[in-house]
């Protein structure tokens, strides 16, 4: 094999990453035969070396690789990378992810669900991210549209990559978001919590609470559980935080910090039975505050807590939470996505309800990062 980096090309512009740039570019090597099926690629310390990318940084460019289907790796034989054919047969299906579900939240099951599903169906599987911000820029999601010429799975996608996805004149599928605002008759799958949202109603009622505070974020307040407690006769109430009050740049420890004070200097009488939180880096604030004034959870005050993505794993042991099952919603979202690339019109979108486990238990390890 020739040098395969003399025509790779990075300027930094900070819209994309290097490894980002050269996982990219390994794709388009690959895909259009210029890396031919069955050559090996060079190894992870060559490619740091010929890159400047770090050891780690590298092994992440040909795991990620494998993972979309590219190469395969062997023991003892190195980076295979597959025939052109298992990637070209049908074409391309792209899933985008939110920036902050990549770094801390990485849905893994869930990929490799859909990933396993449309390869088998001979579709190249690609992953990219966008970003959550208004301001950032979205180049590598639309680099990434023009090699993906079937299908877009897009989870979350923000109103800005709404409209980019549209432009693009992509089929599409939003995952774990609200319904599309830019094409109303855009494919969809709803994360589904009115159901699991009854389910929590149900067990507060059946365990006598008889008020529930709601803390979020103001930015999230679409989230709310007053309608289904009201329904079982369960007052609620709101403690809305400002992302504007929290220090530095709301960052998980300064979101935690803030949370404890918050709850250390709230008169007891005003703490109700039962919390529910709708971030989960605000659990772990309340959970030290109540531990440094011996307010005993869950004995004392119960607390629940909801995953904005569904999958974000909750790492504090006691608390209540929702989730849904990964391989489950990944078999979904596969069956939607394969109905739409064989029918060529659009199924009915399936619901994907989270579960409401409830079953503290104590002791309890509190964590200091994410498993």
């Amino acid at each position: 094999m020739t040098n395969i980096f003399e025509n790779f090309k990075f300027e930094p512009d900070g819209a994309i990453t290097l490894a980002d740039a050269l996982c990219s570019f390994l794709k388009d090597e690959i895909a259009f035969g210029r890396i031919k099926g069955g050559e090996k690629l060079p190894t992870i310390s060559e490619i740091s070396a010929a890159t400047g990318l770090s050891f780690g940084q590298a092994r992440g460019v040909t795991e990620r690789l494998a993972c979309e289907g590219y190469v395969h790796s062997r023991p003892h034989s190195g980076t295979i990378v597959l025939a052109r054919g298992r990637n070209l047969l049908r074409g391309r299906v792209l899933v985008a992810y939110p920036e902050v579900d990549i770094c801390r939240y990485y849905p893994t099951q869930l990929f490799d669900t859909i990933n396993r599903r449309l390869t088998k169906a001979s579709y190249a599987v690609s992953v990219t991210t966008f970003p959550v911000v208004a301001h950032g820029s979205v180049a590598q999601l639309k680099s990434e549209l023009h090699r993906a010429n079937n299908l877009v799975i897009a989870m979350r996608a923000t109103p800005k990559v709404q409209r980019c996805l549209a432009e693009s004149g992509v089929r599409r599928i939003y995952a774990y978001g609200d319904q599309p605002t830019v094409d109303e008759k855009s494919p969809w799958v709803e994360f589904n919590f009115k159901d699991a949202l009854a389910q929590f109603a149900a067990h507060c009622e059946s365990m006598g609470v008889r008020h529930v505070m709601q803390v979020r974020f103001e930015d999230n307040e679409s989230y709310d559980a007053a309608p289904a407690l009201a329904s079982m006769g369960i007052k609620s109430s709101y403690l809305n935080i400002s992302r504007n009050d929290v220090p530095g740049s709301g960052r998980f420890a300064d979101v935690v910090h803030y949370t404890c004070e918050m709850f250390e200097n709230m008169p007891r009488n005003r703490i109700p039975e039962l919390l529910l939180f709708w971030d989960v880096h605000v659990v772990q604030g309340a959970l030290m505050a109540f531990l440094s004034r011996g307010i005993r959870v869950p004995e004392d005050v119960k607390i629940v807590s909801l995953s904005e993505t569904g999958f974000s794993p909750v790492y504090i042991k006691p608390v209540t939470r929702f989730e849904a099952d990964p391989v489950y919603a990944g078999e979904k979202i596969s069956d939607f996505a394969l109905a739409v690339l064989a029918k060529g019109r659009v199924p009915n979108p399936p619901q994907i309800t989270p579960r409401y486990i409830f079953g503290a238990t104590f002791p309890f390890e509190m964590g200091d990062g994410h498993m």
